[in-house]
């Protein structure tokens, strides 16, 4: 994923997480939950190392990446410069008890950072923010960093980091207060497809971006459909992005083949029972795949599920599927 990448503490959130085979010692990751090398993406849940997706990570010898910049080192920062909430994404080695590992390299992005322009609370733990034209889901499983749930307002620069649903809201994990009130001209960035593509702009949901005078533009040009990063900033608190530099993204595994994949997150998409996507990811069951509470009838677009087995050609042969 390079990526709606990587991204909690308190009440662990609905997770991404994927553990594919990539080169190196230790052998291939099977099905069964034995050791090996492989990419494990999803929330940071506490810290002795990092702590994603169950698996304690030892990042004593880690290369980290924060949105693009080098992560501190851990005589500095014994986190990393990680937080719980964020989605992230970890290469490394799992040990054979299916707990532990060392992490190799660790990734973050986040989804977005910008201006909060509406709140609309939901009930008593659940809000729906715009922030960029996007739906952010705020609740009791996000995250906060120099802010709370009652406390965020309308105005406030944020950096979300969750997991989109299939109407491409972002369940928030982790949303980290940037400035309590936004100014034009402060740095900006989104993640999103192209939509609407014109000769000067294009929408991403609700927000339009304006790249006429991009310096940064990807060499092969844009296109309708296509997943991009973009920055910049804006004069009219979030409603238009003045990009300066779009990058082509990518929110897939970025693997076709694994070992094996664990992958919790939202029903995007159902071709049958047996065939449906998990975010980007397809997946498929068979006969002998293991439903845990709920049977195959329960897959439904927007639900919650944790999927797991081997990756092969893309698409994921589900030997378990969780509901969540």
């Amino acid at each position: 994923m390079n990526w709606t990448l990587l991204r909690n503490m308190i009440m662990t959130p609905c997770v991404l997480l994927a553990i594919a085979s990539c080169g190196g010692g230790g052998g291939s990751v099977a099905s069964g939950g034995t050791g090996g090398t492989g990419i494990s993406a999803g929330t940071v849940t506490g810290f002795g190392s990092v702590f994603v997706n169950g698996v304690e990570f030892s990042t004593t010898t880690s290369s980290v990446e924060l949105d693009g910049a080098s992560g501190p080192d851990e005589a500095t920062d014994p986190h990393r410069g990680l937080k719980v909430g964020m989605v992230v994404e970890v290469e490394g080695t799992f040990d054979d008890n299916g707990t532990t590992g060392t992490a190799a390299r660790i990734t973050y992005k986040d989804n977005l950072e910008g201006p909060v322009s509406s709140i609309t609370p939901i009930n008593a733990t659940t809000s729906q923010a715009v922030v960029l034209g996007q739906t952010v889901i705020i609740d009791s499983q996000t995250v906060f960093e120099g802010t709370t749930f009652g406390t965020l307002a309308v105005g406030n620069l944020i950096e979300v980091s969750g997991l989109p649903d299939d109407t491409g809201s972002i369940h928030a994990t982790f949303i980290e207060l940037k400035a309590v009130s936004f100014v034009a001209g402060m740095p900006i960035e989104v993640k999103g497809t192209i939509q609407n593509l014109g000769a000067t702009t294009f929408q991403i949901n609700a927000l339009t971006v304006d790249y006429s005078s991009a310096t940064h533009l990807p060499s092969g040009g844009l296109a309708n459909g296509q997943f991009v990063e973009v920055k910049g900033t804006s004069s009219d608190n979030g409603v238009t992005l003045t990009a300066t530099e779009i990058e082509i993204d990518d929110d897939t595994l970025g693997v076709s083949d694994a070992g094996k994949v664990e992958m919790e997150g939202f029903v995007t998409e159902v071709t049958s029972q047996s065939q449906f996507k998990v975010g980007t990811q397809a997946v498929q069951t068979t006969g002998s795949t293991v439903f845990e509470n709920g049977t195959a009838s329960d897959i439904a677009m927007g639900r919650k599920v944790e999927v797991e087995g081997p990756l092969a050609g893309g698409v994921l042969t589900a030997t378990k599927v969780s509901f969540h």
